[in-house]
């Protein structure tokens, strides 16, 4: 699994890692970061996955971990120019390879914005969600998302040039990225420009299959949130998996979990199975379903048994 410095399509130089199957399946996976989640967060997720032969692609943002950091950094650039860079290179490093992404939270919210987002065969969301506040419940959860759209961001960019990540749990951010995310918080549209205009260039390019999971015990992406953001994708193939903890067979998911060394490793194979099943053989999943937004799935794992590491 060798890193990698790749140049983006303006020649920021970004850090990535490539994890090469033993044998390959045929599939290549570009996972796309939360906010301010350095790639290596993904990296026992990746490994499990060349594992089942997949070959997978994980990659740091602009202005986040080993990637170079342009004070001009924005959200628009990670989701308009790195994605759709890593998506060039990902064909590249797995020549004839069937692409897929899977995008974590705001990894899922900016497939619209990469220009060669249609060349992709299949996408799985994971806690993918709409950030504008009113999707949170009333009260205090309601009023920390306030807070961090009007206060928090604007004021500590302004007092020292970045958000720091200590506040959200990540990695800090660059400042422009944190100012563009706030405006997308305080905007019904979220994804927007900076006139405040819906920003959906290639959302309609999305017209592949989806896997979109959420979570009961996310409280950062809760339901309605999630459910917000579907009318984005109007051309996809959705199917939705609300999934408590115990259908994943473990005590706690939450935002991040999923993608933690903890995470039983049934979960992880029935995510690649879905990929598996129709991608290597026709180009897209197969036996997709429209589900209701909390259906209690059955082919999810319920073992309490989790793989050490």
């Amino acid at each position: 699994m060798p890193d990698l410095t790749l140049a983006a399509r303006d020649g920021t130089k970004l850090a990535a890692t490539f994890f090469e199957p033993a044998s390959s399946n045929g599939i290549a996976v570009l996972v796309n970061s939360g906010t301010g989640i350095p790639r290596q967060f993904y990296g026992a997720f990746a490994q499990h996955l060349a594992t089942r032969g997949f070959a997978v692609l994980t990659y740091d943002y602009r202005g986040i971990g080993q990637s170079e950091k342009p004070e001009a950094a924005t959200m628009e650039q990670w989701g308009g120019i790195d994605q759709a860079s890593m998506i060039d290179h990902l064909a590249a490093l797995a020549p004839g390879a069937r692409r897929a992404v899977v995008g974590h939270s705001f990894g899922g919210q900016v497939l619209g914005l990469a220009d060669n987002i249609g060349e992709l065969s299949a996408a799985v969301l994971v806690c993918t969600q709409s950030g504008h506040w009113r999707h949170w419940p009333a009260g205090k959860r309601r009023l920390r998302m306030l807070a961090l759209w009007w206060l928090l961001i604007p004021g500590l960019t302004a007092l020292t040039g970045r958000f720091p990540g200590a506040w959200i749990g990540t990695a800090d951010l660059p400042k422009n990225v944190a100012r563009s995310w706030a405006r997308w918080g305080r905007s019904p549209h979220y994804v927007c420009a900076a006139d405040g205009s819906p920003l959906r260039p290639f959302n309609r390019d999305v017209a592949f299959p989806l896997r979109w999971m959420s979570f009961t015990d996310d409280p950062i992406a809760p339901l309605a949130a999630v459910e917000a953001l579907r009318p984005y994708y109007p051309n996809a193939a959705v199917e939705r998996r609300h999934l408590a903890p115990a259908d994943l067979g473990t005590d706690a998911v939450g935002h991040f979990g999923f993608f933690r060394k903890s995470m039983p490793r049934a979960a992880w194979d029935a995510l690649a199975g879905w990929l598996a099943q129709g991608i290597g053989q026709t180009g897209a999943p197969s036996k997709l379903e429209e589900t209701p937004a909390c259906p209690h799935p059955t082919s999810w794992p319920r073992s309490k048994t989790a793989s050490a590491g």
